[in-house]
């Protein structure tokens, strides 16, 4: 795609004031990451695309995590609830937002997780999480689950506590699991204004109406605000309950422009952002023209009060049309001159070609993006298996057929015992995201025995050769590293595997802030007892101060028990005991005179015992 090319950097002047041809210290310079349909970037395309933004100065990407009701990482909470880890299209063991994060760390990118179609679950066929879970979607006045024309989306519902709990599990497992540098979780809006009758959203209204159902007139002002209410209403649960377990991590949105966001979808974002419950808004003020994104820009600045957290989104692409080069240029010139600190571009695909244009007019040096300390994204330290860093026994031969990380790599295949170890100077003591390039051969070994030395110890951890998903950098831990010169990170022999095909590549060392900004964690995987139909719900809110709700289901009469412990096993409240119907029960937990801290809930009956983990913050 060719687009018009803009000439020599000149002074524009609008409305008395002079554009910024530079930038500041620090500016937000972000895109999107997406794909279309089931068209999943390969390894190898994932590389190219963050190596090419990182060469054009930019330095936040967004990827898309979740599409369609597929989680595109390992997820345990996905699993729990519709049998599938990830996207089953993918090859066996692959997880793309791994894929992500290493090769855009690797070059100095912040990556942030971008589930991108929120409370969209399910599309045409893809019904796997309605057929399990049918009374948490969103239905309109006819009792249909189907939105969005052709596309047939369905979406959770709103106000349903255990739909909004699963989202809020999804982005606290990557937020614990991932090296991430942020999560935005978008689609945080209604998919038409006739929606909100399904059976969750009237029990609520009712409660809050004195038994009054809601209006069947869409547009009913109060029942509009209403619903935008509810949506804040979660937005701010879902801030803080990320925040609790880690409060390092930017909480971001990429809404519909206001106020046509709230006139058709009942999306108001303004609280969102002025109250506290966004570290980061981004509206999507997707015009084709700098003159009508300068206009659209003035009136969705004003709905902010604090503006350094005011990235506007802009678009290369609008209605299928491509936005000229010369365009893009002076959107982003019109943010800088409006005193913002950054902007995200829709998507990169379609901004790709602008690349160079943009570096050589508005990107001409790298900058970091602001809101983070110094050194968050240190550059990664590489050993290349042909570095001073290494030693090796005599027995390895180069193998030129199979490209490594650079040019070719290392391999043996002898009796003999053979050996090649790894070491790196390290400027600060921390923890570090080890990684290998692991060589992938049909004929290789299925247990490369890479083992790690680090502060606490060593360990050993195993990769087969002989797989192509496990090609390339894989992750061998999170491993604390103590400063200093020719530290020994890896070791790699066949002494366990004689006459075994074993290759050697590089390494990897890449600082993460996983774990130094993660408080205490808490185990979101739960899957209903088949074998005895009782399900025990994670609470909601989760993390909460001071009351939560405690949800189970039972198949039968029974008498049971639901008791709350703290982490020594002690028991500190009996929260009922007795004989209960079959049916689904709500049972609410005050803990006002409780300490902060993980505790218990175990629900037992007189065969069967199950229990969860619940955080309460104060």
């Amino acid at each position: 795609m060719k687009k018009g090319i803009i000439g020599a950097v000149i002074l524009l002047i609008l409305s008395g004031n002079v554009f910024s041809i530079y930038p500041q210290e620090k500016e937000f310079r972000g895109v999107w990451v997406a794909w279309a349909g089931s068209n999943v970037p390969s390894r190898e395309r994932i590389k190219e695309m963050m190596e090419d933004i990182a060469a054009h100065n930019m330095n936040t990407v967004y990827v898309d995590v979740w599409r369609f009701g597929y989680p595109y990482f390992k997820s345990k909470v996905n699993h729990a609830h519709t049998g599938y880890y990830t996207d089953p299209a993918l090859p066996f063991g692959r997880d793309v937002l791994a894929e992500m994060i290493v090769e855009g760390h690797r070059v100095g990118l912040h990556v942030e997780a971008w589930f991108e179609y929120g409370f969209v679950v399910c599309q045409g066929n893809n019904d796997v999480f309605y057929q399990r879970h049918p009374d948490w979607f969103a239905r309109k006045r006819n009792g249909t689950t189907l939105f969005n024309g052709s596309y047939q989306y369905r979406w959770l519902s709103h106000c349903n506590r255990n739909a909004q709990q699963f989202l809020i599990d999804l982005c606290q497992e990557v937020a614990l699991n991932y090296d991430i540098d942020g999560i935005e979780l978008d689609r945080i809006r209604y998919p038409e204004l006739d929606c909100g009758y399904d059976s969750a959203t009237v029990e609520l209204y009712k409660q809050e109406h004195d038994g009054e159902e809601p209006p069947q007139i869409v547009t009913n002002s109060e029942w509009m605000r209403w619903r935008a209410d509810k949506l804040t209403d979660f937005v701010a649960d879902f801030y803080d309950s990320l925040k609790a377990i880690r409060p390092d991590i930017p909480i971001s949105n990429a809404p519909i422009v206001y106020s046509y966001g709230y006139e058709n979808f009942c999306q108001d974002w303004r609280p969102w952002i002025n109250e506290g419950y966004l570290d980061v808004v981004s509206p999507q003020v997707y015009r084709s023209s700098n003159a009508h994104y300068s206009t659209e820009l003035s009136k969705q600045m004003n709905h902010v009060t604090d503006r350094s957290k005011f990235y506007p989104g802009l678009t290369s692409i609008a209605n299928s049309y491509l936005v000229p080069t010369n365009e893009i240029v002076a959107m982003i010139r019109t943010t800088r001159n409006r005193g913002l600190d950054g902007h995200v571009i829709w998507f990169y695909d379609t901004i790709a070609d602008d690349l160079p244009v943009l570096k050589n007019e508005v990107y001409q040096s790298a900058v970091e993006p602001p809101g983070r300390p110094d050194g968050w994204r240190r550059p990664p330290i590489i050993i290349n298996e042909t570095s001073t860093n290494v030693v090796k026994s005599a027995g390895w031969q180069e193998y030129t057929t199979i490209p490594g990380y650079n040019d070719g790599c290392l391999y043996v295949n002898s009796s003999n015992a053979e050996w090649i170890e790894y070491s790196a100077d390290i400027d600060i003591s921390g923890w570090y995201e080890i990684y290998v390039y692991n060589i992938y051969h049909w004929n290789g070994t299925p247990m490369a025995p890479y083992e790690i030395s680090h502060k606490a110890g060593t360990d050993t951890v195993h990769f087969g050769q002989n797989m192509a998903t496990f090609a390339e950098w894989q992750k061998l831990g999170d491993y604390y590293m103590e400063a200093g010169t020719g530290k020994r990170v890896v070791r790699l022999s066949n002494e366990t595997i004689p006459d075994q095909l074993l290759f050697a590549d590089a390494i990897m060392l890449l600082n993460t802030n996983r774990l130094k900004g993660a408080a205490t964690s808490v185990d979101i995987e739960r899957a209903p007892d088949q074998s005895t139909g009782i399900n025990l719900h994670q609470n909601y809110p989760n993390p909460f101060n001071p009351v939560t709700n405690i949800s189970f289901h039972l198949n039968a009469d029974v008498q049971a028990s639901l008791k709350v412990y703290d982490v020594t096993g002690k028991a500190i409240m009996t929260l009922f005991n007795k004989r209960l119907d079959a049916g689904d029960h709500t049972v609410a937990f005050d803990g006002n005179n409780l300490t902060s801290g993980i505790y218990f809930y175990t629900l037992k009956t007189d065969n069967f015992s199950t229990s969860n983990k619940m955080l309460l913050v104060k």
